[in-house]
């Protein structure tokens, strides 16, 4: 959530209450910030802010975890009178215009911007999320790079670990997150391992990004997508398109085809779905939890609630769905 209390002292300031601490939400807070006669208070259950977009990189020792992290009370250090809080939200009244947060206390509000984002959508595969790594918060990407770079010291003093897919490496999902994620990688075992591990044989090293569309990066054009496999491929990833994952152990990836690859390392990104949240609020659903939007992004028969970022089921010029990327949430933030 986010509270900022902005501008000189108003009689009776409306207050405005901002769920969450992503793109969408900083754009709009900077904006709300500078109503005179709005109170805007910042409310989230972390802090610092991420930006979830080079997550990968931090999975992949390219980044450090404080340079896509960052202090939310510092981003507002220009604007003195906006107070940030920490705490989870459980639940919203909208008829008693109130928020109910996990300690048992409740903040009232007269305007409700929700972005509590979303979470890893594992669709209901056996064993993914037992053992797959999402890459959706600093946790998870720190718990990626670790696991990778065990593997590496494992197969060092056995090497005979590489025959059971020890030095596998399996992306499922081949969207941006993926597609990065399997480059990555490469750069990962490239430029820096081969250095590290001078007495593995790092050819042995495989990478595969599983699709189960019929191209990479399916929300960007087929020239993208082209290029994006053929980048891929002239470096070594094996991509391979139309397949879906039917099973994940610790041991391996199933494939709906029947094949069976040895993996220590899933890594998952395949898609998310909403953040719990949004199916506590009695609000209509669309695809993935997303909750339905008016195209000012405030909820039907509700104009003083608000959806933006991950949460929304915001519609384009042309009538689908707006992808679940950091540009939309922060041009729908700016909205």
């Amino acid at each position: 959530f986010f509270f900022c209390t902005v501008g000189p002292p108003v009689t009776n300031p409306r207050l405005g209450i901002v769920v969450g601490a992503g793109l969408a939400v900083l754009k709009a807070a900077k904006a709300l910030a500078n109503h005179e006669s709005l109170r805007v208070i910042p409310f989230d259950r972390r802090n610092p802010h991420l930006f979830q977009p080079l997550l990968y990189q931090v999975a992949t020792a390219g980044l450090s975890a404080v340079d896509v992290g960052h202090a939310v009370r510092a981003l507002f250090h220009k604007q003195p009178d906006v107070a940030f809080r920490r705490g989870t939200v459980v639940g919203v009244d909208r008829d008693a215009r109130r928020v109910e947060l996990a300690v048992g206390s409740s903040l009232d509000f007269d305007y409700l911007v929700l972005s509590a984002g979303a979470s890893a959508n594992y669709f209901g595969i056996d064993g993914a999320q037992e053992h797959a790594l999402p890459l959706y918060d600093l946790g998870d990407a720190l718990r990626a790079r670790n696991h990778i770079l065990e593997r590496f010291e494992e197969v060092d003093a056995d090497p005979g670990l590489l025959a059971d897919g020890a030095l596998t490496f399996v992306v499922v999902g081949g969207g941006p997150n993926g597609v990065e994620m399997a480059g990555a990688l490469v750069e990962l075992v490239d430029m820096a391992l081969a250095r590290d591990f001078r007495h593995l044989d790092l050819s042995r090293v495989r990478i595969v990004l599983v699709e189960s569309r019929d191209r990479l990066l399916p929300l960007f054009s087929p020239p993208s997508s082209r290029h994006a496999r053929e980048a891929l491929e002239a470096r070594g990833v094996e991509v391979r398109l139309g397949e879906l994952v039917a099973r994940v152990d610790a041991k391996a990836v199933y494939l709906a085809s029947g094949e069976r690859v040895p993996c220590r390392t899933p890594i998952w990104a395949a898609g998310v779905t909403a953040n719990p949240l949004a199916g506590t609020l009695g609000l209509e659903q669309a695809q993935g939890g997303r909750i339905v939007v008016e195209s000012d992004l405030s909820v039907p028969g509700d104009p003083s609630v608000f959806v933006v970022g991950d949460l929304a089921a915001a519609v384009g010029a042309d009538g689908r769905l707006a992808p679940q990327l950091a540009p939309v949430a922060m041009q729908e933030g700016r909205h």
